[in-house]
């Protein structure tokens, strides 16, 4: 008890000196019902920031420079109301920004592209020919706008990439290649995109358990698109050039059990974390991607108390507080009746994995399920919303922490308070609306509204290093 204290203490002092950096805030009056509300966030390769805030009638953009100071803004009248929301951005070679407006059913998008120096815009509609088609994903990276449908009658993932006032098309062909079900059952790329989804995670974030759970996913880095699809033997990774649209192909074995079990993985900075666990056994290992080598590989069972962990065994329901099972059999068994996932994160010093497994129980009301209530805001981009990590429904994360370093050796030290615990703490301490956060430097921004001040904010947070 007194150690809880004390880290009681420790956070709420860390959230006063940190939390309470304000960066900067600017005059902002968004009218009307806040239904109406959003801010969507943007930063070029300028290392400028861009704050692009409407209402029911302006579109406001807000400038930053590098150093973080406001340095200009533009108001125009918002865009016709069959535009109903602000779905991602792209930049001119210039670093002005093209803010993209979508229907609800993303066969209608406009751009409008802000030249703050001049004070001018620049207007563009498409029409994205969706027949037969499913959006599953939206993001912003190299500049461009992507969104990625899947095809109803094709064995293929279509691309449309946005920028410059320009439309580009593309479909990958996955005809070639070899699809398996979770159980190993021969499937097709389409079924699987159907039966599994294909979530989307950011590897700059601390993801919470319930994101990761899923057997296909999909990881950006840069101008590669990952595609991850997991299986009871092995991990299929797609490796996609976004420039060339190549397609690399690796088949990662999954680690063996002495009795069968689940399987799930995680891609992290060119290596892939596996887990593999049943009601009796768990073993986690990283591969390098590169050589497709076992870096290193961790075994526990029944018996064991799980040595490479950092923390104790998590079991939280619901928007109950968590705590701790002292029980492995327990956790092993409750894991195993799950969704199993894993998440990496990178601290300042290590390589922080949380695992575990997410499962239905019989309670109702919202949910706060992994670490810290602002884990999964940290983003890329335009910055998650608060909302990713409350659920309605009826779900269980059992998990625990573990650190290791760059090698994969366990690090037996404690983890120290990371910036999602004092977004967290801040959030539920001011009552501020449209929070988003995004990674800056070597830091994060929470970015919000302040409808009382009526003023836009933007605050510095660190994961606190030794």
């Amino acid at each position: 008890m007194k150690k809880l204290l004390f880290a009681l203490f420790v956070l709420s002092t860390f959230t006063n000196s940190i939390g309470q950096t304000l960066l900067n805030s600017h005059p902002l009056e968004l009218r009307k019902s806040r239904v109406n509300h959003q801010i969507l966030n943007a930063v070029n390769l300028k290392k400028e920031i861009f704050a692009i805030a409407s209402d029911k009638e302006t579109l406001t953009v807000l400038k930053y420079n590098k150093f973080l100071f406001f340095s200009d803004s533009l108001s125009i009248s918002r865009p016709d109301k069959e535009y109903e929301f602000m779905a991602g951005y792209s930049f001119e070679n210039n670093g002005n920004p093209n803010v993209y407006w979508a229907t609800e059913d993303f066969k209608k998008l406009q751009s409008v592209t802000f030249d703050l120096e001049n004070k001018t815009t620049k207007v563009a509609d498409f029409q994205l020919r969706l027949t037969g088609e499913t959006i599953l994903n939206t993001f912003s990276e190299n500049n461009f706008f992507y969104i990625l449908a899947l095809p109803e009658k094709e064995e293929s993932l279509k691309i449309y990439a946005l920028r410059k006032g320009q439309l580009y098309e593309k479909a990958i062909d996955f005809s070639a290649y070899k699809f398996v079900d979770e159980k190993g059952k021969a499937t097709s790329f389409t079924e699987l995109i159907r039966q599994n989804g294909l979530q989307m995670i950011d590897t700059k974030a601390l993801n919470p358990l319930f994101e990761t759970v899923g057997k296909s996913k999909m990881f950006v880095e840069g101008n590669k698109m990952i595609l991850t699809f997991d299986s009871s033997e092995r991990t299929q990774v797609l490796q996609i050039d976004l420039n060339s649209f190549s397609i690399y192909e690796q088949l990662i074995p999954q680690q063996i059990l002495v009795k069968s079990g689940k399987s799930n993985s995680y891609f992290h900075q060119n290596k892939l974390y596996q887990l593999k666990t049943n009601a009796e056994e768990l073993a986690l290992a990283a591969v390098d991607l590169s050589s497709e080598e076992t870096i290193k590989k961790y075994y526990a069972d029944t018996k064991d108390t799980i040595s490479f962990r950092n923390s104790p065994l998590f079991t939280q329901t619901g928007n109950q507080g968590g705590k701790a099972l002292k029980s492995i059999k327990k956790f092993l068994q409750r894991v195993a009746n799950s969704e199993i996932g894993l998440s990496v994160y990178k601290t300042p010093e290590s390589i922080m994995l949380t695992v575990g497994g997410v499962r239905n129980v019989n309670t109702t009301g919202n949910i706060l399920i992994g670490i810290t209530a602002g884990a999964a805001m940290i983003g890329t981009g335009s910055g998650g919303d608060v909302s990713s990590f409350f659920n309605e429904g009826t779900l269980q994360s059992n998990y625990f922490e573990a650190l290791f370093d760059t090698n994969f050796v366990h690090q037996m030290k404690q983890q120290n308070v990371l910036a999602v615990d004092l977004i967290s703490q801040f959030l539920n301490e001011n009552n501020v609306d449209l929070p988003a956060v995004f990674p800056f430097e070597n830091y994060y921004i929470l970015s919000y509204y302040d409808s009382k001040r009526k003023e836009f904010a933007m605050r510095k947070f660190e994961d606190v290093s030794d």
